[in-house]
Parts: C-alpha cells; sequence; structure tokens
C-alpha cells in the first residue's frame, strides 16, 4: 500500500539550522581571498568533503576539511548554494546528513523504525518546494522504497513503497517522481542482476506507481540526469561473480521522457563508473578499459546535438605530469572548458587535477581517500 504524502515544511528552517549563507571570508577585507569555494570533493574512505579554487590557473585549497563522522560510508554529494547532503549505507547506519559548505556545521536525518539503520540509503537528490523549503529525496535500497528528507527533522518520511529491487536514485520531473531500479539481487547478498534496469515513474503528488521502462539489453544502473525533454541513464555494467572483474558491458540509454521510450542505447565499451555535467555543455562519463577498475578513459556526449563528441571508439585520454595515461574516477569541466579529474586511491592521497581542454596535465594537488564525487559550484 502507498502512503499518501505531500511537502511539509521543515520543523527547523534551513537558514537556522546550516546557519546564514554569508561567505567564509570577507571580500572586503584588505588581502581577503575567494568568498567561497568553486570546486568540492567528497573523500569517501577519509570521511571528509574539501573545498577548492582555482587562482591565476592553480589550484589552492579553501578553508579546512568537513569531517562527516567516522560511521561515514557514502559516495556522492548533491547540493544547491551553500546546503549539500549527503547519505550512509547500512554498514554506516543509514543516515542522511545535511550541512553547509560555509560554516560546516550539520544536521542528520535517520529512517523511522527499528530497522532504520538497515535501510540502506542511496545516493540522495536536492528537491525544493513550491516554497523553497529544501529537501531531499533519497532511495533506500534494502526497504525498496523512497523517502523525502528535510533538515532539522529528526526523521525521513516515506513517500514511495514497492519500488523495485534496488533504487539507486529519485529525482523530481515534472509532476514526477523518476525511480533508477538497478535490478540487483540484494536479498541474497550476491547483488548479481536480475534482469534489466529500470526508470519508475511515480505521481509527485501521492507516490502513486504510473509507469516503467526496461532498459532491456544493459545491466545495473550508476546514475540518470535529464536534459532538456531526454533522460541520459547509465547503466554501469556486469562484473565476474568471482574475480570482480569489470565485463565491459556498460550502457547508456537516451530516454524520451515525453513517450517514455528509448531513443538510443549506446554501448560504452567498458563499465561505467561515472556520470558528470560539465559547465561547458558536454557530460563526462568516466568508463574502464580492459579488466582494470582501475584504468580508465573518459566519453563526453553533447547536450545540445544529442550525440557523443568523443564516443568509445574516441575516447578522451586524460594525461598525467609526466605524459603517462592519468585514470579518473569522475571528471568535470569548467565553462571555459578545462578539466577536472579526481582520482580514486584506497591506501593513499587521492589527486584533484586541473587539465587543460585537450586533457593535457596543468596542476594538482592532494585530496583524501576514496574521492568518489566532485562537484562544481559557479
Amino acid at each position: 500500500m502507498v502512503r499518501r504524502w505531500k511537502w511539509v515544511s521543515a520543523a527547523v528552517m534551513i537558514l537556522t539550522v546550516m546557519g546564514c549563507n554569508s561567505s567564509a571570508v570577507d571580500p572586503d577585507m584588505p588581502g581577503a581571498g575567494p568568498s567561497q569555494s568553486e570546486i568540492v570533493v567528497l573523500n569517501s574512505l577519509s570521511k571528509t568533503i574539501q573545498q577548492f579554487n582555482i587562482i591565476d590557473g592553480k589550484l589552492e585549497t579553501f578553508g579546512t576539511a568537513i569531517q562527516l563522522g567516522a560511521n561515514y560510508d557514502g559516495e556522492a554529494l548533491d547540493f544547491v548554494s551553500d546546503v549539500w547532503v549527503t547519505s550512509t549505507s547500512q554498514f554506516g547506519g543509514s543516515q542522511i546528513i545535511f550541512g553547509s559548505f560555509a560554516t560546516g556545521e550539520q544536521a542528520i536525518t535517520t529512517f523511522p523504525g527499528d530497522l532504520g539503520p538497515l535501510a540502506d540509503a542511496g545516493k540522495p537528490t536536492i528537491v525544493l518546494d513550491a516554497a523553497a523549503t529544501i529537501g531531499a529525496f533519497v532511495p533506500a535500497r534494502a526497504e525498496d522504497a523512497i523517502y523525502v528528507a528535510f533538515p532539522g527533522q529528526s526523521e525521513a518520511q516515506r513517500m514511495v513503497e514497492e519500488t523495485g529491487t534496488f533504487m539507486v536514485r529519485a529525482m523530481p520531473a515534472g509532476d514526477f517522481i523518476i525511480g533508477l531500479d538497478a535490478n540487483l539481487d540484494d536479498d541474497a547478498g550476491t547483488f548479481a542482476p536480475l534482469g534489466p534496469p529500470k526508470m519508475i515513474l511515480y505521481e509527485f503528488r501521492n507516490g502513486d506507481f504510473f509507469d516503467d521502462l526496461e532498459i532491456t539489453g544493459a545491466f545495473g544502473a550508476t546514475d540518470a540526469l535529464i536534459a532538456q525533454d531526454e533522460l541520459v541513464f547509465l547503466a554501469g555494467g556486469s562484473f565476474d561473480p568471482v574475480t570482480f572483474q569489470p565485463a565491459g558491458d556498460g550502457k547508456m540509454a537516451l530516454i524520451n521522457m515525453s513517450d517514455r521510450g528509448i531513443r538510443d542505447l549506446y554501448d560504452i565499451g567498458g563499465n561505467g563508473i561515472s556520470m558528470e555535467p560539465g559547465r561547458n555543455g558536454l557530460l563526462y562519463m568516466v568508463r574502464t578499459k580492459g579488466p582494470d577498475t582501475y584504468e580508465t578513459d573518459v566519453l563526453t556526449f553533447n547536450f545540445f546535438t544529442g550525440e557523443f563528441d568523443r564516443g568509445p571508439e574516441n575516447p578522451i585520454q586524460p594525461k598525467d605530469s609526466d605524459g603517462s595515461d592519468l585514470s579518473c574516477w569522475v571528471m568535470s569541466a569548467l565553462i571555459t572548458g578545462e578539466l577536472l579529474c579526481v582520482t580514486f586511491e584506497a591506501a593513499s592521497q587521492g589527486r584533484l587535477v586541473l587539465l587543460d581542454s585537450d586533457a593535457l596535465f596543468v596542476d594538482q594537488i592532494p585530496v583524501g581517500a576514496g574521492a568518489t564525487d566532485i562537484i562544481i559550484r559557479n
């Protein structure tokens, strides 16, 4: 049975919880630097958020690292203005964390009931209601449900039940909520594909099921975003059940939201690791190359033409300072076309690398271990 749901005001206004949206540095002070960060990196294993700026063509640290707590194990951030949100899985106790870039303050929201810590929160998505109240849609993978959370409220509210088998994203789209079901077997603990991933639509006003679409020929669901009237769906692909090596069968689907049909399904020639929109109108998709998850290159998709600029047969291969291949975990771009690459290191510090528009090395700065997400704020 689907519970009826409607927007409610947060119990504590966001500016009260987070502090006002003022800058960390007064730009009128003599010698003061930028008033806010331009680039944000999430370090899953180091459990920190770091902020950076580009000054005179060089990467510079902004402020101090935001500590996320000993139980943190999330892998993604979303944000609006000064407010960010992330989440922890069931291994970390299934929490939703809101915070402020400027002040570092944080507010934690849990899932209801005795089994709330086992809800297994997925990637959160910031949403705003008609009164500009900030909230977040959060999929609960173990509960096969979608929740909404607000800063200052102790518990999230269940919006949608019976969502599928492994819901990884939930996003607003007009009169609907879009759910991404990876269709993986988490009940048995194998996380093997049970069938094709799905895009599922629910009515925004009450959470009722409306329609779904199977991405036939694909495996898993990594991420999605909406570009005009199309949904870009990254199905990351499958892994060998014994060696856990990537099978190289990732797909990208373009879904027309008007008729809810697949316009194109692309074989990306590897497993999809991440997908980020650049500020220059291109989508940057990091994929594996060969059997090693840590060796990657990058595809670019043009939102305006609806086609790849650099496709599976002609990928971008970023270059390190010595000219060797640079493997990124996530990539995005500035409005100038310069590229930002984050490397993933499990046992040591990773790097935030600034590249020119040809993906050649310009500068770098250390980040924490297990860097998995990047945000460009301007």
